[in-house]
């Protein structure tokens, strides 16, 4: 496959995304006291958590329901019903398999109080996590998905494109190995466990496990399949997506989350890189949400992809 550049739409999203997040790193760098978690025992956000998610949602309702009655081909509704549920499932994984290890819930009222059990190497799959959190993670890849094709298709949609091309794309091409995101993750992990180890704060004790876990999911997706997924791409639509889950998860967990202990952090697991104005907020969950919509993007994009080849060689097959 012939080597492609990176087109100027992603570059000027990247431009956007620095020149956006250096004022809001320099004011943050000027708190040097973390703002404090309020007592939970008033029970001061009764079912918070619960009802929070309807900030995830409203917009997959309504965007369902704009995208539903319009004509969608078969293969653009499967490649979101495969990149939906690869994506909840891997956040749901988080949580079964990681959330006691790297999440506290202390606030038991902001939830149903519905619990399932999780898995912890101390103690086994006797660690109680919150029903909302499968809501978290299912509707926040829902909305992140269908906010990118209500971009894709409709408010960015001069700038869609064709797929044409994709029906010809050869299958050894489908996996083509992408060094430049593979050094990326490299150079990223290597950087936050330095950090982890010699950084100027008092948690030094520990592995970054949570940031380990981000790096592979965002960038697994990329190092395997941006060199496919890349010419397809509606940088335009990625970046309404990525500004709005941005917006949407640090609305909710630096103004509300944190400071009410809807959820917290098990410092151990934590890069030690945390954010006073946002109530001691990590780093890695900004970071989360904007490595999600880059995975969930790839996917859905190389997912179409091949649902386009697998169509085209069924068409071609003479019929009897």
């Amino acid at each position: 496959m012939a080597r492609r550049r990176l087109p100027l739409e992603f570059k000027v999203m990247v431009g956007m995304v620095i020149v956006l997040t250096l004022p809001f790193v320099i004011t943050l760098m000027t708190v040097s006291q973390p703002r404090a978690v309020l007592d939970t025992s008033l029970n001061p956000t009764p079912h918070g958590y619960t009802w929070s998610l309807s900030l995830f949602i409203v917009p997959v309702i309504v965007l369902a329901a704009w995208l539903t009655p319009r004509r969608q081909n078969r293969v653009q509704r499967k490649a979101f019903w495969i990149t939906a549920a690869f994506v909840s499932c891997a956040g749901i994984g988080l949580d079964v398999f990681f959330g006691a290890t790297f999440f506290t819930f202390p606030y038991a009222g902001a939830t149903l109080g519905i619990d399932f059990h999780g898995y912890s190497p101390a103690n086994g799959w006797h660690n109680k996590i919150p029903i909302e959190e499968i809501g978290f993670y299912v509707f926040g890849s829902l909305a992140v998905l269908l906010v990118y094709i209500w971009g894709d298709e409709y408010w960015f949609g001069a700038y869609n494109v064709d797929d044409g091309p994709r029906r010809k794309t050869r299958r050894r091409d489908v996996i083509s190995f992408h060094p430049a995101s593979a050094i990326l993750g490299v150079l990223v992990f290597a950087g936050g466990l330095l950090y982890k180890k010699f950084g100027p704060h008092v948690n030094h004790e520990g592995f970054p496990g949570y940031f380990l876990f981000l790096t592979l999911v965002a960038l697994t997706p990329s190092i395997l399949f941006f060199p496919i997924a890349s010419p397809y791409i509606n940088w335009r639509a990625f970046s309404l997506g990525l500004f709005f889950i941005l917006l949407v998860s640090l609305f909710w967990e630096a103004t509300i989350a944190v400071p009410y202990q809807w959820w917290g952090f098990q410092p151990r697991q934590m890069l030690g890189l945390f954010i006073n104005g946002f109530s001691g907020l990590p780093v890695e969950e900004p970071m989360l949400w904007a490595g999600v919509t880059w995975a969930t993007v790839i996917v859905y994009e190389t997912v179409s992809t091949l649902l386009l080849m697998e169509r085209a060689r069924g068409e071609e097959k003479p019929r009897d």
